[in-house]
This record gives structure tokens, C-alpha cells and sequence, in this order.
């Protein structure tokens, strides 16, 4: 079954409880059936931007992680960065979700945020660094596209 793509931009407050309201539009394109009745937070590479992932689709990307007793150093160091800071986050009856201190610091958040869609999961920036962010994105959407086009076409030739 596909998942939600999620996409938009909100301009948004965390509160001094670092609640932070999850938009009505976003909780409805979740349907509890398809993509879980919850969040899962992550610090996304190579961003380091909080990210948060609806839980099937989140879970789908775990279990794709290659599990060994004896992992590669490499994977190892994966896991521990990337389950270290995953936390799953339950919405309360407003919509809201809990982001702990240790997050919105190690990450550089801030409390006035622009929650951005990303395809497959949610973005939660700085405001100020998203701005800068969107602008140098924009003026360089043309090579963006270019380069996903070149993408496309080296996995189809690949895939033959």
C-alpha cells in the first residue's frame, strides 16, 4: 500500500511545554489504518533536522536496516546515531506532540519553526534557517532538477 506523500509548509510555535501542534491537514492526510495512529522523530541526515516519520513508514525503513549480530563498524555507528534519537511521539486530543529539550537543542531548533513536507516525512526547521534554506533551494531548483532527471535515468539503465 503507498504511503501519504506529505507536503506543505507551516509556520508554527513550539510552547514553553515543547508541545508542538501537529496541523489539522497534516493528522488527516495520516490515515490511523495505513500509516499508524503516531509519529516517530528522528535527527535526519544530513540535515540534522528533526524529522518525523509516520510509524508504517518509519517501521518499513527500519526493517529494511541490515541486521547482524556482528555489524560492520559502519552499521553499528549507523544504528547507534540513528535509534539513539529516534523517539515515537503520540499526539495528544489537541493534535500536539512532545519534542524533549535534548532534541531542540542538539539540533538548533529554536521555538518559532516552519514544519516543511518532504515526500515520505516531516521536516521541522529553525524559521530563519528554513528561509535561507528555501531561497538557496529555489535558485538552484533548475541544477536540482537536472540532477534527478540524471538519477532517473542511471537507475533505469541499471535496472535493464
Amino acid at each position: 500500500m503507498p504511503h501519504a506523500i506529505l507536503l506543505g509548509e507551516y509556520d508554527l510555535t513550539i510552547d514553553d511545554k515543547n508541545r508542538l501542534l501537529i496541523p489539522s491537514e497534516v493528522r488527516r492526510s495520516l490515515n490511523a489504518a495505513d500509516e499508524g495512529d503516531y509519529l516517530y522523530l528522528v535527527v535526519g541526515a544530513p540535515n540534522r533536522k528533526p524529522w518525523l516519520y509516520p510509524r508504517n513508514r518509519y517501521e518499513t525503513l527500519a526493517g529494511n536496516i541490515e541486521s547482524d549480530f556482528t555489524p560492520d563498524p559502519e552499521v553499528l555507528a549507523f544504528r547507534q546515531a540513528f535509534f539513539a534519537n529516534s523517539t515515537r511521539l503520540d499526539w495528544d486530543k489537541q493534535g500536539r506532540v512532545l519534542i524533549s529539550d535534548k532534541i531542540l537543542q542538539r539540533t538548533g531548533t529554536g521555538r518559532e519553526i516552519t514544519m516543511i513536507g518532504a515526500a515520505d516525512h516531516l521536516e521541522i526547521w529553525n524559521r530563519d534557517a528554513w528561509n535561507s534554506q528555501f531561497e538557496e533551494n529555489l535558485s538552484r531548483m533548475n541544477e536540482l532538477i537536472l540532477k534527478m532527471k540524471q538519477q532517473r535515468k542511471q537507475q533505469a539503465q541499471e535496472q535493464q
